[in-house]
């Protein structure tokens, strides 16, 4: 059985100073900050966090000028949270902005541009009592943890949806020895459900650096298909990669046999993800990434001077996942 292996945005730069010098690794992707999460009511989204999962973070104005260039919305304002994920190595991004026209979106899971969060978990108690008592929806088809059995030992795994109808991943498993977590998370880790695996991989490959491994025959394994809600007529397939300059995976997921409809929203957009990389030679990248049709979202396709020492922009993955890249120098 494959192991199912779901994961400080530039938006919040600022709040944590001055970067290293980039290492020279040969790839352009040297990093990374935040995933992110953009919602329709940020404590809405907040009170979700915090009841079902003990997470919290404190909702802040960002008033940066690049922010509308950045994400290609005139006029637009934006408050932000980024909740601290225990041994995650990342920051999960809550952003809600203000002053331009939003347009919420949400997909299943299934669906190519699909992003998703795994919560790793210690007790699915007292998230089964919360979610009850909040009437959130579950994916998952038998509407209870599904037990999956992995080479590390046995799991169980929840397909569940927060206020923004952004996927999450529930996932109970022992903590790993040395574990100081006070709370019920105990780790976390990222997923995209992808149009093409070998459209996908080239993308992050060649243009970014990724190195995506895993078995690209498609399977029908009962547990995942009922955990992920797919249906018992699908198949699926997943590989993952290890981002560039962290320890941080990106799990990619395929389906085929069931309809999908692709999901892009724009960065404001709640229920859009995004991720923000940190590359090397930002100008090189983006003609690169021109030559090969890469759809560039920030404003007339140019680099926003974010922070005196940094330079970003948005461009768009080949399953419309909003990726930002920004330069730190």
């Amino acid at each position: 059985m494959r192991i199912r292996i779901a994961l400080l945005s530039l938006l919040s730069i600022t709040a944590f100073g001055q970067f290293a010098p980039a290492p020279d690794t040969g790839v352009p992707t040297v990093g990374m900050l935040n995933w992110i999460h953009a919602v329709n009511d940020l404590d809405k989204t907040l009170a979700f966090y915090h009841e079902v999962f003990g997470l919290d973070a404190e909702a802040r104005p960002f008033p940066n000028p690049g922010v509308p260039a950045l994400t290609n919305s005139p006029g637009a304002t934006l408050r932000l949270a980024t909740l601290k994920l225990p041994n995650a190595g990342f920051g999960f991004e809550l952003t809600q902005f203000s002053g331009v026209d939003r347009h919420p979106g949400v997909p299943k899971h299934t669906d190519p541009g699909a992003a998703l969060i795994a919560l790793r978990i210690k007790d699915f108690e007292p998230v089964l009592a919360a979610i009850k008592k909040r009437h959130d929806p579950i994916i998952t088809t038998s509407q209870a943890p599904v037990k999956i059995e992995t080479p590390n030992g046995g799991i169980k795994s929840l397909l569940i949806r927060d206020p923004d109808g952004y996927v999450i991943e529930v996932v109970e498993s022992k903590p790993p020895q040395g574990d100081t977590t006070t709370g019920n998370v105990f780790g976390a880790s990222m997923g995209l459900t992808v149009a093409d695996m070998q459209a996908t991989e080239k993308f992050y490959h060649d243009l970014l650096g990724f190195d995506l491994k895993g078995d690209m025959k498609f399977s029908s394994a009962p547990a995942i298909l009922d955990m992920t809600g797919a249906g018992p007529h699908a198949k699926n397939r997943e590989m993952v990669a290890t981002i560039p300059g962290t320890k941080t995976i990106l799990a990619f997921y395929e389906y085929e046999g069931i309809q999908r409809h692709p999901f892009h929203l724009r960065v404001p957009d709640p229920g859009a993800p995004a991720i923000a990389l940190r590359v090397t030679d930002l100008d090189g990248l983006l003609e690169r990434m021109r030559t090969a049709g890469v759809k560039v979202e920030s404003k007339d396709g140019k680099v926003v001077q974010f922070a005196p020492n940094v330079r970003n922009i948005f461009v768009q993955d080949p399953n419309g996942l909003n990726i930002e890249l920004f330069e730190a120098k």
